[in-house]
């Protein structure tokens, strides 16, 4: 594996609605590397940028189906490449 491939993966931060209890992440391990920083705040690292899911609209129907969410019950954000320090500082997400 390549050092580009690592850094220019797809990365999507979910956030879930207050009404939600949480996520199974054991059920989505599937769907990536998932990590949990936050109550309620979620992000997930494709494992290759091969994967069919770099599409955010082939994500979103896969994560509604695993979980029974609705985009109603949650928000969704992109990116490509390595969630870093500096990212983290700069982005009000965290």
């Amino acid at each position: 594996m390549g050092i580009n491939n690592v850094l220019h993966r797809r990365q999507y931060k979910i956030v879930i609605d207050d009404t939600i209890n949480g996520l199974n992440l054991d059920t989505l391990g599937d769907l990536g590397i998932w990590s949990n920083p936050k109550n309620k705040h979620y992000l997930v690292t494709l494992r290759s940028n091969e994967d069919p899911n770099t599409d955010i609209g082939t994500f979103i129907k896969a994560f509604e189906k695993k979980t029974g969410l609705t985009s109603d019950n949650f928000t969704i954000q992109s990116q490509t490449g390595p969630l870093t320090l500096q990212r983290a500082v700069d982005d009000e997400w965290f």
